[in-house]
């Protein structure tokens, strides 16, 4: 049975969407079995991989409206290895169009129940506000991923997410923080290794121990629609993401 993680974090600029699409490609080309899934009305990770987000058929908005219907049918393979349940621009205007809809944030969970044995890891890439489509992510997922970008404003919005996770515990009892990324670090400077230690001495073992810097190349990698380990293969952010699959494997296993 495959693993399901949401990558969360109520901070925007975290690097949540590249460490979504990083990841994932890095386990894919591994051999693994990997489906991404978009429920961020920008839809930053459909156009990291090459989609276009107004030029789709189905996306997550169907699959929310009709989860019974599983998510094979919105499902589309990428040439980065991955499988991508992509979001659709109009992903903006259907949270007033779910709020009436009975157990709206189990929409996504319900959806998944099918396929979960298809994959060996489904990542999630929620927006950074608490809203339908974040709850949808963190009632689907085993485990919450936070990117926590080596920021001081990025630490002070962990108590707002352990919040959060404590509301989606109401109807999903074991949810819980799974592993915390250092993100965006500069190590050259007081602040990022100050930070680094202040989260490290507060969540022990959670923090994995590989640190993602702060690397152009990872910048670069969504505007042309390809993964870092695509575009920039021997690059710093490329091969932070390459130990962070290791990492993580080793945690969670297949």
């Amino acid at each position: 049975m495959g693993h399901i993680l949401a990558l969360a974090m109520q901070k925007g600029g975290v690097g949540k969407t590249t460490t979504t699409l990083s990841l994932g490609t890095m386990l894919a080309a591994r051999g693994r079995r990997v489906l991404l899934i978009d429920i961020d009305p920008q839809a930053n990770l459909t156009q990291g991989l090459g989609v276009d987000p107004g030029a789709l058929e189905y996306s997550v908005y169907e699959v929310l409206l009709n989860p019974e219907r599983g998510v094979g049918f919105a499902t589309i393979t990428t040439d980065a290895g991955v499988d991508l349940i992509p979001a659709a621009l109009e992903l903006a205007g259907a949270e007033l169009e779910l709020a009436g809809k009975v157990g709206r944030e189990l929409l996504l969970r319900k959806a998944l129940r099918a396929s979960r044995e298809q994959y060996d890891y489904v990542l999630i890439d929620p927006p950074p506000s608490l809203g339908i489509f974040s709850l949808n992510a963190m009632a689907a997922a085993d485990a919450v991923i936070v990117p926590l970008q080596l920021h001081a404003y990025a630490l002070k919005a962990m108590p707002q997410l352990e919040q959060t996770i404590e509301l989606v515990r109401e109807i999903h009892p074991h949810l819980a923080i799974g592993g915390i990324i250092c993100t965006l670090a500069d190590r050259r400077t007081n602040l990022s290794l100050q930070i680094e230690q202040q989260v490290r001495e507060r969540y022990g073992a959670l923090v994995f121990e590989t640190v993602i810097p702060m690397n152009v190349k990872l910048a670069e990698a969504p505007t042309v629609g390809k993964p870092i380990g695509v575009y920039a293969p021997s690059s710093a952010g490329a091969l932070a993401y390459e130990a962070l699959a290791t990492e993580l494997e080793s945690r969670y296993g297949v």
